[in-house]
């Protein structure tokens, strides 16, 4: 009863309206004439994506290799479900397995994903400003900037979706483990292991900043082993959540030699972006032009010159010139490109960087009103001017981009899944010296094929009896199953199945065989995270007053 007063307490059906309204505006119109604007990213991931769906249909525990719905240049067997982690892709599959029509479901993962982005942005406003109206203009610069949707309907790229609504709570975290509360290493951890379990880049953004927070502690002399420790053990939490996704991960990379994504630094060009942004264009190949919206663009020039211009010494000016810094760095005018090989070249689209300016705009514009004589009428005409601005860029990327790109419909969604070229990452090597992927070998490709989700049959004939390589990889340290003509065999190649067939029919059937660590794993990964998010509860409940005593407010 206790736990239910509390609840109750903390709703208010105001807030929910007003989330539900933002969710659906920022979801309906990339669905407008029952389409969807697809890029190669986005038919990526969700073949990805229905890999794991079709195994939970069957009942299945999902594998960790893809068999069904890969890459037309890529390989059957490939290893994107290790490399690539999916869990929080149960936002998109979900829906998946609850409607007949896919595109419903993708329709119903986009509102879900914008629901959490807009909440997990609250949590972290809230806890800065009491303010109704203040906390939504934090939560729709955020939300309604133009990059945020070029990462969700231009480029489609679900997993960096998914983790630009776990970044928040990471400054949350690291705001209440300042603070001194106690569930701050919880909240921080929390969002560690959720961003381990989505998109590693998006993890290495959540690092760089604790480093940082590190780094300023440090530089003025208020650290303090409290924080370190609260720190320390978010860092546990973090690591027992993806205990899964950082296994599967490790036990391919640590065994085989991966063909691995490309590696880039390209940085946003002035000119490039400036016309982009009075174009209000979203196009997602042109990644040296990506930008924040033309609305919140000018917001931060006019918050660097009002910090400029204020000779106080107030918390916002901090986050403003953190935004204008990081702003500069990532432009082409740094002659970093001779380091593309080195760990600056993971990140490869230095445009990336906008999810933390974004966050950085967000959180100083809010201290700054805070602080500041408020019109709101002209208040909410901003936050009418931003949403107007994105919205209109989604609706012309909809109808009027399409560079690389495909009309994703209810008729052809699972047929595009299967017979699209995409990427043919996380292949093995099998020159590590030449780089060459398993897949650049003369393989075999004739003859009839039966795919499951952990399992293809294959069905040919030869003239003669002879070794045959066929066009499936094999990672070392996984187990398989292999049948030629129903006897038991195995591959003649670590990298790609390679077997001894006999003259006239044959038969190959190779099924991956699902270690018991990968079930135990992925079982505790799901486990922690609902125990530490009821422990956060159960902290929450304990102590309610914890967001109502802290100097942002």
């Amino acid at each position: 009863m206790e736990l239910s007063r509390f609840l109750r307490s903390k709703i208010n059906y105001i807030d929910i309206i007003l989330v539900i309204i933002l969710a659906i505006i920022a979801t309906f119109i990339p669905f407008l004439n029952h389409f969807y604007n697809i890029s190669p990213d986005g038919i990526y991931h969700l073949s990805r994506f229905q890999s794991i769906a079709d195994s939970l249909k069957n009942k299945e525990i999902p594998s960790i290799l893809n068999f069904k719905y890969v890459s037309e240049n890529s390989a059957v067997g490939v290893a994107i479900n290790s490399l690539y982690p999916w869990l929080t892709g149960l936002i998109f599959i979900i829906p998946n397995l609850m409607f007949q029509n896919p595109m419903w479901g993708l329709a119903a993962g986009f509102l879900i994903l914008n629901v959490i982005t807009i909440l997990t942005t609250r949590s972290l406003i809230r806890y800065i400003s009491s303010d109704r109206l203040i906390t939504y203009t934090g939560i729709i610069i955020y939300q309604f900037n133009n990059y945020h949707f070029i990462d969700m309907y231009s480029r489609s790229a679900f997993g960096e979706s998914i983790a630009y609504a776990f970044l928040p709570l990471v400054v949350l975290g690291l705001l209440q483990i300042n603070e001194l509360k106690k569930s701050g290493f919880l909240v921080l951890g929390l969002s560690m292991g959720l961003l381990i379990n989505t998109h590693i880049i998006s993890f290495l953004f959540g690092i760089i900043m604790i480093l940082f927070d590190i780094l300023y502690m440090c530089v003025t002399k208020k650290i303090r082993l409290y924080v370190l420790i609260e720190m320390a053990k978010a860092g546990l939490v973090g690591l027992i959540i993806g205990s899964y996704s950082v296994y599967n991960l490790l036990s391919i990379y640590l065994s085989n030699k991966i063909n691995k994504p490309f590696k880039a630094i390209s940085m946003i060009d002035m000119n490039t972006m400036l016309k982009t942004l009075f174009n209000n264009d979203i196009a997602s190949e042109n990644s040296i032009g990506w930008n924040l919206g033309l609305p919140v663009t000018i917001l931060l020039i006019y918050l660097l010159v009002a910090s400029y211009k204020s000779s106080d010494k107030a918390v916002w000016k901090k986050w403003i010139v953190g935004a204008g810094v990081s702003y500069l760095l990532i432009f082409n005018w740094w002659p970093i490109q001779k380091l593309v090989n080195t760990p600056l070249g993971i990140i490869q689209f230095y445009g990336r960087f906008f999810v933390v300016i974004s966050l950085l705009i967000s959180v100083g514009y809010v201290l700054y009103l805070n602080h500041s004589q408020t019109n709101r009428r002209k208040l909410i005409f901003l936050n009418i001017i931003i949403i107007a601005f994105s919205l209109s860029a989604v609706y012309q990327n909809h109808y009027n981009y399409w560079t690389y790109r495909r009309s994703l419909t209810s008729s052809n969604y699972y047929s595009t899944l299967e017979k699209s070229y995409t990427f043919n990452d996380y292949l093995p090597i099998t020159k590590p010296k030449e780089n060459t992927s398993a897949l650049k070998i003369n393989t075999r490709s004739s003859g009839r094929r039966s795919l499951t989700n952990d399992s293809i049959t294959l069905k040919f004939n030869t003239s003669k009896r002879q070794i045959i390589s066929l066009p499936i990889v094999m990672y070392k340290g996984k187990n398989y199953d292999i049948w030629v003509n129903n006897n038991k065999s195995h591959s003649l190649s670590p990298n790609f199945l390679k077997i001894q067939a006999t003259k006239g029919n044959n038969t190959v059937k190779m099924v991956s065989v699902e270690s018991n660590n990968n079930k135990s794993l992925l079982l505790f990964s799901i486990t922690s995270f609902f125990a530490f998010s009821m422990y956060l509860i159960f902290i929450n409940h304990q102590s309610p007053h914890i967001n109502k005593s802290n100097t942002y407010k």
